[in-house]
């Protein structure tokens, strides 16, 4: 199934299908501000299972997940220090990926067995649409082969991964910039990748509020 997302979901049926795809079970592949993604309920281990099989991903690489606001992350994570609060009050929504410390029983499939968790709120408008009705955090992932290039637009995605999804929404071409990545699990920060957000710019940050690391 196809949905058209302009910016605004043509009525209430379209997200309440979407919820309902998400509270079964359901994959669906979406736009963020980055890239097209492969989605699902984070907490329902069978679609996330589905996840890993259609990409090809090895079960030890974790995966990103998108939250509607902080309260949210703290059902994820622990041990979330004073660095990464300005972090989060400077950069999200966006495209900003933040890995903490796994809560303890969030599932290994999520984590990749590292015991950390890759975490962003999407300032997106189909995100945050879902977000209002939807109270679980969801997989995002790119809707890619693993190792391939990122989808920009529907007709970049392979057939191999479109014809196994549930639904697929498209919103039409985007940057294709992925999200930056950075593990700030422990006092400092660790650069795992550089993307939408440039490293310039947090260390500016840092900075310009005369904090310590």
């Amino acid at each position: 199934m196809l949905i058209r997302f302009n910016g605004t979901f043509k009525d209430n049926d379209e997200r309440r299908l979407i919820t309902d795809y998400l509270g079964s079970g359901k994959l669906f592949i979406y736009p963020t501000e980055t890239i097209y993604g492969i989605g699902c309920d984070a907490f329902n281990e069978t679609a996330v299972g589905r996840v890993f099989e259609i990409k090809q991903r090895p079960q030890n690489k974790p995966l990103i997940l998108l939250i509607k606001d902080v309260s949210m992350l703290q059902e994820l994570a622990v041990g979330i220090t004073p660095l990464a609060r300005r972090l989060i009050e400077a950069f999200w929504p966006g495209p900003l990926t933040m890995i903490f410390k796994a809560k303890p029983g969030i599932s290994n499939l999520l984590t990749g067995g590292t015991g950390r968790i890759g975490v962003r709120q999407s300032p997106h408008p189909l995100v945050a649409s879902i977000f209002q009705v939807y109270g679980h955090p969801l997989v995002s992932t790119s809707a890619n082969i693993s190792n391939d290039a990122p989808a920009a637009a529907i007709k970049d995605i392979p057939t191999f991964i479109t014809d196994k999804v549930d639904l697929i929404i498209d919103g039409g071409r985007i940057n294709s910039i992925p999200s930056t990545v950075i593990d700030v699990a422990e006092k400092g920060i660790v650069y795992i990748r550089e993307g939408a957000v440039n490293k310039t710019s947090i260390e500016r940050l840092l900075y310009d509020r005369n904090k310590t690391i």
